[in-house]
């Protein structure tokens, strides 16, 4: 019984350590700020068209 209990620790900690070996960090920060411009508050001007009356 001991010796299963050794074996399995032993496991769990050489999966641990693989784990920790292996993980990847995320090459970009993930609370960066996204497409910024988006024109959303920009002036709305009349176009050429609206400017003349029409006939």
């Amino acid at each position: 019984m001991n010796t299963i209990l050794i074996v399995l620790v032993l496991l769990a900690l050489a999966v641990g350590i693989v784990l920790w070996a292996t993980r990847r960090k995320p090459s970009n920060p993930t609370n960066a700020p996204g497409e910024s411009d988006t024109a959303w508050n920009d002036p709305i001007m009349p176009t050429d068209n609206d400017r003349e009356p029409r006939a």
